[in-house]
């Protein structure tokens, strides 16, 4: 999934206001500052292989998201 596909699912949608434990060792207490922090280094740094790991734990977002009816 690249990063202009997460953005436009991501678009409009509402976040959940507490935590989302989207892998087992990684909790996010804000999931709306969390996206809103990942595109935003996406999109300051144009280097693909640099913004894997932000696409990856968005990608996570996602799918905690889908899991746990947010989505």
């Amino acid at each position: 999934m690249t990063a202009q596909e997460l953005k436009e699912w991501f678009a409009g949608r509402q976040l959940p206001a507490g935590p989302a434990w989207i892998h087992k060792s990684m909790k996010v207490d804000d999931p709306e500052h969390f996206v809103q922090l990942h595109f935003n280094s996406i999109e300051g740094n144009p280097n693909p292989r640099a913004n894997e790991p932000f696409i990856l734990r968005l990608i996570l977002m996602k799918k905690w998201l889908e899991e746990n009816g947010h989505a």
